[in-house]
């Protein structure tokens, strides 16, 4: 039995790091891979030097990034995906990190079987093994959350690694 999870930001990770210019915990922008041509495909960004020196493997705001170590794992598990980088800049210490935007297919994968609440948000999520196919890694075209879609490989791979600042919850699949 397949096995999936959604990618979210640890937010209880400590001295994270922060851009001048953007909140990486408020509203996010979600570029998809029908997006490719539109995205630069290098963006620079600065870090906001009173914030912390933690670098989290994923930041979901204002962009989905992920770390160089994430990039490679999840590249290995989905074919066709579009990376686009993301250099963050420390001025003052004269040092660089790089990200990559992640750019996900987008798929039709719920499930009959799923139960929402009144306002359409989904109360009970469940995958349709058949939908989703051999896709490893993936948004929700058909749900309200809007957070990355990984399979279990995928999960496996990225916490041998010891990836730091990223927590999974499963989605029931049938």
């Amino acid at each position: 039995m397949k096995r999936y999870f959604f990618m979210e930001q640890d937010h209880t990770l400590m001295d994270v790091i922060g851009l001048r210019d953007f909140d990486i915990y408020g509203k996010r922008h979600i570029f998809t891979w029908e997006d490719r041509d539109r995205v630069n495909d290098i963006t620079s960004l600065y870090l906001d030097e009173s914030k912390g020196e933690c670098a989290p493997d994923f930041i979901k705001s204002p962009v989905y990034m992920i770390s160089e170590m994430a990039k490679k794992v999840i590249d290995m598990y989905e074919d066709d995906l579009v990376f686009k980088k993301i250099v963050l800049i420390h001025k003052s210490e004269e040092r660089q990190l790089v990200y990559f935007h992640l750019l996900l297919k987008e798929i039709e994968a719920l499930d009959e079987g799923t139960e929402y609440y009144p306002n359409g948000m989904e109360k009970r999520m469940i995958l349709s093994k058949e939908k989703i196919g051999d896709h490893r890694a993936f948004l929700l075209t058909d749900s309200k959350i809007r957070l990355p879609v990984v399979s279990l490989e995928v999960v496996e791979s990225l916490l041998r690694r010891r990836a730091m600042g990223i927590q999974f919850k499963e989605i029931e699949v049938v």
